[in-house]
């Protein structure tokens, strides 16, 4: 019941026309950070005495319009995220110092962070806007597409539960470095991009970062990654192979989400693939080439990278 009366809520909400707000991320200027946080802290505190669904309809009403699609929008899905949001408003006293401290932090870490990067890929410049926000829990890091355009996400909360300053470094590279492929590697949605993707920036982070480790390269998240699937590496692949070609999220989900895991590998295990996958590629070609190919080039690379770790059988025993 109170799901229906939250949904019902926030979507007779509109903001109010008076307020002063920062400029909407879909024209916000490329280069350009947004500190979103103080906003949040703002509104928690503000709203501390009004009921739930009055706290979780401010924020709605402040932020949609802002990043429209970022907190909404979500469908079936978002009566569960305002749940979410509610819980955090309601956390915030606890939670207020780390994230706060994290937040105050990252403007140095990102310009640090870029010009790092910078030192390996000589040509990059940052080309979107970039938004530190809380999240609600949502991400640590990542590109959303916002008004039709793509915009750089820093979640402030996330960041502060998973991230010092041994692993800010490599997981600002990793961020960064997808900024950098979108140039050359856009408009491809199946299974096998994504992997990609995510594979060539998890270990041009390695590369960026010599000697870290999984923690640093987020391999130990949920859980340790490597030790549940490095035995089973063959089967492991065979599962990636056989639906290389889907856009399903369904089928998306299990390689590279937070969520539990149905098989017999921890969720985002597609990321230690990716990366295993994108060293053995580029153990022929410098990283500066790799983040260059296109998709036609990149495909039939992975392809056989995978088929090097053996054939798959079917159940009954035979290989098809």
């Amino acid at each position: 019941m109170f799901l229906a009366l939250l949904a019902a809520a926030i979507g007779a909400a509109s903001p109010p026309v008076d307020s002063p707000v920062p400029k909407a991320a879909a024209t916000a200027k490329a280069g350009t950070l947004t500190d979103l946080t103080p906003d949040f802290a703002e509104l928690a505190d503000q709203t501390a005495t009004l009921s739930d669904i009055e706290r979780v309809t401010a924020f709605h009403a402040h932020f949609d319009p802002l990043l429209p699609g970022y907190f909404n929008g979500k469908s079936e899905r978002q009566p569960r995220f305002d749940i979410t949001a509610l819980r955090f408003l309601q956390s915030w006293p606890r939670q207020r110092a780390k994230i706060t401290q994290t937040a105050a932090a990252f403007g140095d870490a990102f310009a640090r962070g870029q010009a790092h990067f910078k030192t390996a890929f000589l040509d990059y410049s940052l080309t979107v806007p970039v938004y530190l926000v809380h999240s609600i829990g949502q991400q640590d890091g990542g590109t959303r597409t916002i008004g039709g355009r793509t915009v750089l996400f820093f979640g402030a909360d996330v960041m502060a539960e998973l991230h010092d300053e041994t692993t800010i470094g490599p997981f600002l590279d990793h961020e960064i470095f997808h900024i950098y492929h979108e140039k050359y590697f856009g408009g491809c949605s199946a299974l096998w991009c994504s992997l990609w993707r995510e594979g060539l920036a998890t270990y041009a982070a390695s590369r960026l970062n010599p000697g870290v480790g999984d923690r640093a390269l987020l391999l130990t998240q949920p859980q340790l990654i490597r030790p549940k699937v490095e035995p089973r590496l063959a089967e492991a692949m065979c599962s990636l192979r056989a639906k290389l070609d889907s856009p399903r999220r369904e089928d998306y989900a299990p390689f590279f989400l937070f969520g539990l895991a149905k098989g017999p590998f921890p969720s985002r295990y597609g990321y230690f693939l990716g990366y295993l996958l994108a060293a053995k590629i580029g153990a022929t070609m410098p990283l500066q080439a790799l983040a260059k190919l296109p998709p036609e080039q990149v495909k039939p690379l992975l392809k056989a990278a995978i088929d090097g770790y053996g054939p798959c059988t079917e159940p009954n025993g035979a290989t098809p």
